[in-house]
């Protein structure tokens, strides 16, 4: 698996709240076992609370984080995404209405269809 030292936990306020620091680092989002979303920020708990807003039925996914300095945190988002999204087609990339892009055709009502960003 390509995280270092990496906590997963379930994908709701309380998970988030309780345990997710506000630092710096990535994050993948996964719905069953799949990863759907590779992302990162320079405050975890923030970002995450904020995606948690914008998702209908966040209920099914768990996200897993990785704290790492502002300067690797890009590079790290890079590395994630090309090893954990590498198997999957263009065809089945899905922009939300709020234009957040998901791979694997998480399963959320509403996604727009198929599309590149």
């Amino acid at each position: 698996m390509p995280w270092f030292d990496s906590r997963t936990v379930p994908f709701n306020r309380l998970g988030i709240v309780s345990q997710i620091p506000s630092d710096s680092g990535v994050f993948g989002l996964f719905a069953d076992g799949r990863c759907v979303l590779v992302g990162e920020s320079w405050n975890l708990k923030a970002r995450l609370l904020e995606l948690i807003n914008t998702l209908h039925s966040p209920e099914t996914l768990m996200v897993k984080y990785e704290l790492c300095t502002e300067d690797q945190r890009m590079r790290r988002r890079e590395v994630l995404q090309k090893e954990l999204l590498s198997a999957t087609q263009p065809s089945t990339l899905q922009v939300n209405r709020n234009g957040i892009s998901f791979w694997q055709g998480l399963p959320d009502s509403s996604t727009d269809g198929p599309e590149a960003v």
